[in-house]
């Protein structure tokens, strides 16, 4: 499995910090060598093939939205077997960290947060994409000035609406978090639209 600890090199950076992780794949803080820039790296957690196949696909989902309200992913690397995403570092906790420790924030708050939010989504949906886990596990909030900006991340799941050729896309297997889910897409993931992950946000917004 890929554990990596602070100070330990991969590929072209080096460990700053652990940030998180899921069933698949673990998020590290990362600095460049040479530039000294920082970022950070989804790493996947154990070797397999299909896993590695969905996280080159979202690394590929998220690279080509070039939204403000998407994290953005800049890069792919190969390290002792393993694969990861370089991305845009977002230096702030994601929202079901923030609602469990302080609650909502105040209305107004909560709303220039959402629509930012929304703009992301819109963006995804207008190039073709499907989220399908929208939850507040994968907004992103980075503190900024008086407010914060909130980024959409994790498009592990998403759907594409059409391929590249023109050929639909399907991926069932992975489906969705249920208490965000549109009740459709516990019926059949490869058939939702749109409307799917509006539910969803609706549901982040409550």
């Amino acid at each position: 499995m890929s554990v990596w600890q602070i100070g330990d090199r991969v590929d072209r950076f080096v460990v700053e910090d652990h940030l998180g992780e899921g069933g698949i794949s673990r998020v590290y803080k990362v600095r460049h060598h040479q530039l000294g820039t920082v970022h950070a790296l989804k790493m996947m957690a154990l070797k397999s093939r299909s896993l590695t196949e969905r996280l080159l696909r979202e690394g590929r989902i998220q690279a080509n939205l070039s939204h403000p309200g998407v994290v953005t992913v800049t890069d792919i690397i190969e390290h002792d077997g393993f694969t990861g995403l370089i991305m845009e570092y977002v230096k702030g906790r994601s929202l079901d960290l923030v609602l469990g420790k302080t609650g909502a924030p105040p209305l107004a708050e909560s709303m220039a947060l959402f629509r930012q939010v929304l703009a992301g989504v819109a963006a995804a949906h207008d190039a073709g994409v499907l989220h399908r886990d929208l939850k507040p596990g994968n907004v992103l909030l980075e503190p900024q000035g008086d407010g914060g900006v909130a980024k959409v991340t994790d498009f592990g799941i998403a759907k594409l609406t059409l391929s590249v050729d023109g050929a639909h896309t399907q991926q069932s297997d992975l489906i969705g978090t249920p208490g965000y889910m549109a009740p459709e897409q516990a019926d059949d993931p490869t058939a939702v639209d749109a409307r799917a992950d509006v539910y969803s946000l609706g549901a982040v917004l409550y």
